[in-house]
């Protein structure tokens, strides 16, 4: 009796165990793993703005991969494929290319304009979806490719709150602008001239520099002595930093204006106290003054122990964009979910992610900020 009760217990432990083991292999059957590829600058001197994107990706991520969402009865798996382009064109086209050949569904990328500008007639070709996070050169979305979409204001969005902001509020009369002559600085100098003289201002001087200069003192002192009362940064913020230090120096007690990448602690510590009263303006609304802003930030610090530099919430918002079209076409296949991106309609860290016949974001939202006692202290949005 006793070896039957024996034989017996082990026999229904077999039995479970199989039945376990089926249940497991099940559940593995029924995942989707995709692959989302993530594209900027992770080495190199903007490599701080590009890890933060990518950190922003991975968190939406770990997100939607905890939500156990169902694509056509298979729960969604995703993993992020990151190439580094170094904010380099030529890279950017490698990189691209890489990621087109391991089989991404689309690409979150990439972080400026030029790069951006240089690969996106590659994935073009490819018939690869490409979601932009940080490009704002008005043209990348108007080159015609149907599968590129941008969350995130352009140029235009930036240049008119400054020109507002310099000739209205600031009341300055003479305006020089300083730019690199790289896709966005250029694209960034020719939209806030336009916008300066549309609001009536007078525009004096307009210096050229390169992203690669450290000493910008010819242009300044040549702007000192325009007498201009206000100065336009049209450049990253690591190279502004350099130009508001070197204005400092030589004396220039004019206001000093910049657009994005400029509102972080990274700045401030470049800059030092020659920030002290400048002004900034970055895409978006001030997060802590959001409701899906507050929950983001909880949940950035919760998995990276920081705050992000500022760019982390357009990434993850572009990972939702793919979700949510993934979702809406009840499909993981870019040929089915791409034609829903363009008809989305949701609640993003910023507000409503919505797109205009362009691809750019409706609505876009842009901050000022100004340094107030050694911090970054947001104005408006």
């Amino acid at each position: 009796m006793a070896r039957f009760e024996t034989a017996l217990r082990m026999m229904l432990k077999s039995l479970t165990m199989l039945s376990l083991a089926a249940i497991t292999h099940a559940a593995f059957a029924q995942e989707s793993s995709v692959k989302i590829g993530f594209a900027g600058p992770l080495t190199g001197p903007s490599a701080s703005y590009g890890k933060d994107l990518e950190m922003g990706a991975r968190l939406a991520i770990d997100e939607a991969n905890a939500a156990n969402i169902m694509i056509h009865g298979k729960r969604l798996q995703l993993t992020l494929d990151s190439q580094d382009d170094q904010a380099d064109p030529k890279m950017a086209v490698q990189a691209a290319q890489r990621l087109i050949d391991s089989n991404v569904v689309a690409v979150v990328g990439h972080f400026n304009s030029g790069t951006t500008l240089a690969a996106s007639s590659v994935y073009d070709r490819s018939g690869m979806v490409q979601i932009v996070p940080s490009s704002s050169n008005p043209t990348i979305t108007h080159q015609g490719f149907k599968l590129l979409f941008r969350p995130y204001g352009t140029d235009n969005t930036v240049a008119e709150a400054a020109a507002k902001l310099s000739v209205q509020t600031l009341h300055a009369k003479r305006i020089a602008i300083i730019d690199d002559r790289t896709a966005y600085g250029a694209g960034l100098a020719d939209e806030f001239d336009a916008a300066v003289k549309a609001q009536g201002g007078q525009v004096i001087a307009r210096e050229f520099t390169s992203d690669q200069a450290t000493d910008f003192k010819a242009v300044l002192t040549h702007i000192i002595g325009q007498q201009a009362d206000l100065v336009f940064v049209a450049c990253l913020g690591a190279e502004g930093a350099l130009i508001v230090k070197q204005a400092r120096q030589l004396d220039y007690r004019g206001a000093l204006v910049a657009g994005a990448t400029y509102a972080n602690k990274n700045f401030l510590s470049r800059a030092g106290n020659a920030a002290e009263g400048m002004y900034a303006f970055e895409q978006g609304a001030i997060l802590d003054q959001l409701p899906q802003g507050k929950v983001f930030l909880a949940s950035f610090r919760a998995k990276y122990g920081a705050d992000p530099i500022g760019f982390a919430p357009f990434a993850y918002n572009d990972i939702w964009v793919i979700v949510n079209a993934m979702k809406a076409a009840n499909s993981t296949d870019p040929k089915a979910f791409a034609p829903a991106i363009s008809t989305l309609s949701f609640q993003g860290v910023f507000g409503t992610v919505e797109f205009n016949q362009f691809g750019d974001l409706k609505n876009p939202k842009t901050t000022l900020f100004k340094v107030e006692q050694g911090s970054w202290a947001p104005v408006k949005s």
